[in-house]
């Protein structure tokens, strides 16, 4: 069963491109004479006027004597709220919204990281001191840290039985946490996160990882199974590139991927990073389209720099 709190790992990149890569760049869209449809829409519509913003700082953390933290989690979550400024919009609830942020993960994240799974948590936020924009609070804390649990048999297995790119025992390496320790929730992550990392880098942009728990009470251990749905490996397909003449599109060319080979998840930050000098200014990843074809396995790239043409 899946525990509450545990989601489907996003894909290492959202692919999306409009069809046939149709859409004009809003770079490009500004250097038009006329607006376009998709201007003038816009423009019909009556801008949002911009909330004002607070900065709310905590100057003091109050805990229930009778709660049950220990004193050096205390120390922690204490520590870390007052290192902190927290911004919001000023409407009437910005107290109460942030209180069941900083319950949520200033106190019942920070308990999960010490093995306390089931815990539950509250705060309330006390205004102290308010000039302009700058708010001083104070914040109590309640919380019911329940069992600590410590992490037992953890694996790692296809959810469909079929056969993984890696080992298992590569595969279980990548999540930093052992046997015996307190079962903390963000290495969990942490190892989610890693397995991403692994899998993109092989070609499967698609691939998840769900966590499925089983909670022995008895022995207050949590055993974990990670199972893995690879989804299909890409191949680079088509590699295109607009507002780039012929000597530089060749340069950009040679720190990408071939025809043919398997697409790097990861790579397209690093091209940004090696082609910094010869690359036009401004532009950044969200100048990149990859749309990704199941039937073939392939994706398609295409780097989009045009800029306003000269007068």
């Amino acid at each position: 069963m899946l525990a509450r709190g545990f989601q489907r790992v996003v894909p290492l990149f959202v692919l999306c491109v409009p069809c046939a890569f149709g859409q004009l760049p809003k770079r490009v869209e500004n250097c038009l004479p006329y607006p376009t449809f998709a201007q003038e829409i816009r423009e019909m519509r009556p801008a949002d006027p911009m909330p004002s913003r607070v900065r709310v700082r905590v100057i003091r953390v109050e805990f229930d004597s009778k709660d049950g933290i220990p004193t050096n989690a205390r120390d922690e979550i204490s520590a870390e709220l007052r290192s902190h400024v927290f911004e919001r919009d000023a409407d009437a609830a910005y107290l109460d919204d942030l209180a069941n942020d900083i319950a949520e993960v200033g106190a019942r994240g920070a308990l999960q990281e010490r093995g306390y799974f089931t815990a539950t948590a509250a705060a309330k936020l006390t205004a102290l001191q308010s000039e302009g924009a700058e708010v001083s609070v104070a914040v109590i804390v309640t919380a019911k840290p329940g069992p600590q649990y410590r992490a037992g048999d953890i694996r790692v297995e296809a959810a469909d039985n079929s056969s993984l790119e890696f080992s298992t025992e590569v595969l279980r390496d990548l999540i930093p946490l052992q046997r015996g320790e307190p079962f903390n929730v963000e290495k969990v992550r942490e190892g989610i996160k890693n397995l991403t990392l692994a899998y993109g880098r092989e070609g499967y942009v698609d691939m998840t990882a769900e966590p499925d728990l089983q909670i022995d009470e008895a022995h207050e251990t949590i055993d974990m199974v990670l199972k893995i749905d690879q989804q299909v490996q890409y191949r680079v397909g088509n590699i295109e590139f607009m507002g780039v003449n012929r000597v530089t599109r060749e340069k950009l060319m040679q720190s990408l991927p071939k025809f043919g080979q398997v697409f790097n998840g990861t790579l397209l930050e690093e091209f940004f990073r090696v082609n910094r000098a010869i690359l036009p200014p401004n532009v950044s990843r969200d100048d990149v389209n990859v749309s990704r074809d199941p039937k073939s396995k392939t994706v398609a790239i295409l780097f989009d720099f045009r800029t306003c043409p000269s007068i």
